[in-house]
């Protein structure tokens, strides 16, 4: 996760752990009416749910539209065949069951995500993802069982995302077997971080074609970035504003965010940038850039700090990084002291979110007395 900038959730939930709250669901929704009890199972009542609309929330199909070549279970203990199970009851071969209210048994598909979800992030979600193969069926399905449970919305905005698919489009997934991995390209020797690339070179709700091929030719967009950052002059990444003309580009840049998270228009525009920076001979676009990166998470500032510091001696970065230890110890007074030998040595250090940033101080004209 790390090798393409996806830190890890601060909380990795397992179903199993959270039984006892799907129980608890599954017994408001049975007390508000919208679901029932047979000796089958636990069932959601989806007539009763929907009412006079017929159309789901998300997908605006009706129930035969939305369950088009699923395989729907006709069994005689639910009132609808689409009605699905909350609880499911009566199964003595399934390896793992529970004690319920309502007997031994396991959770339906869907009941588990709304049980977690809502317990770690409250009863509205802000955003949800998921793949549009999910819309027609379980997500309308989490929504109806979510808001019958609280009476709340459920969910404020999905963001569905289309599959990756090989270059023949038959979908990647485990699902099909073999699937590619980053270690695969590791042994191929690219960059990691090209892949985050490739996936931001493509909308979201867009196919994505992966290849080798592919991913090296998103490689050189990201080489070009990192090449213009390796060799960023020292006075060109220090100076407060950037450039009068980048503004223009930080507006694109934020409107292609803002317009569904366009990364395809943004990459392009970060991308120009640069171009533009080099066919003005005009390097002063690093706070520009940087803001960027916040999005993108590239490492282009780690990556410029690494080239910073292997020009650097080696007593320098021993200083800096006692200074960086004296700080984190909240010991002040040690770190400013540290801070001026940098700078009587010729060095300026500034503290940035990624870590302290060494530079070499310009040099002052010598004045005769």
């Amino acid at each position: 996760r790390l090798d393409i900038e996806l830190p890890q959730p601060p909380r990795l939930c397992r179903a199993t752990d959270h039984i006892p709250d799907m129980i608890a669901l599954i017994e408001k929704i049975l007390h508000n009416g919208f679901a029932y009890v047979r000796p089958s199972g636990v069932y959601f009542d989806v007539d009763k749910w929907r009412g006079p609309s017929r159309l789901g929330r998300l997908s605006q199909q009706s129930l035969d539209e939305q369950h088009a070549g699923q395989r729907l279970e006709h069994s005689p203990d639910k009132k609808s065949p689409y009605d699905f199970a909350l609880w499911v009851l009566n199964q003595p071969a399934h390896l793992m069951q529970w004690e319920s209210p309502w007997g031994r048994g396991y959770p339906g598909w869907h009941i588990e995500c709304s049980a977690m979800s809502m317990k770690y992030l409250g009863e509205t979600l802000d955003i949800h993802s998921g793949g549009l193969d999910h819309i027609p069926v379980h997500h309308e399905n989490e929504i109806a069982q979510s808001e019958a449970a609280t009476g709340r919305p459920f969910v404020r905005y999905f963001v569905h995302n289309a599959f990756l698919v090989g270059m023949e489009g038959a979908k990647i997934s485990k699902s099909a077997g073999r699937f590619p991995v980053l270690d695969d390209l590791l042994n191929e020797g690219i960059n990691p971080l090209a892949f985050r690339l490739l996936c931001f070179g493509a909308k979201y709700r867009s196919e994505l074609a992966f290849s080798v091929e592919t991913v090296r030719a998103a490689e050189r967009n990201l080489d070009y970035l990192l090449e213009f950052v390796r060799n960023l002059p020292d006075e060109a990444s220090g100076v407060a504003e950037d450039s009068g003309w980048t503004l223009a580009y930080a507006d694109r840049f934020h409107e292609a965010i803002n317009n569904d998270l366009n990364t395809a228009q943004a990459l392009a525009c970060t991308l120009e940038l640069v171009a533009e920076s080099y066919r003005r001979q005009d390097h002063c676009i690093w706070n520009t850039l940087k803001r960027f990166d916040l999005v993108l998470g590239l490492k282009l500032e780690e990556s410029l700090r690494e080239t910073r510091e292997a020009k650097f001696p080696m007593e320098i970065l021993q200083l800096r990084d006692e200074r960086e230890l004296a700080r984190k110890a909240r010991n002040f007074r040690r770190a400013d002291e540290l801070r001026r030998e940098l700078e009587i040595r010729g060095y300026e250090i500034r503290d940035s979110k990624t870590g302290p940033v060494l530079m070499r101080r310009p040099s002052s004209p010598l004045i005769e007395s």
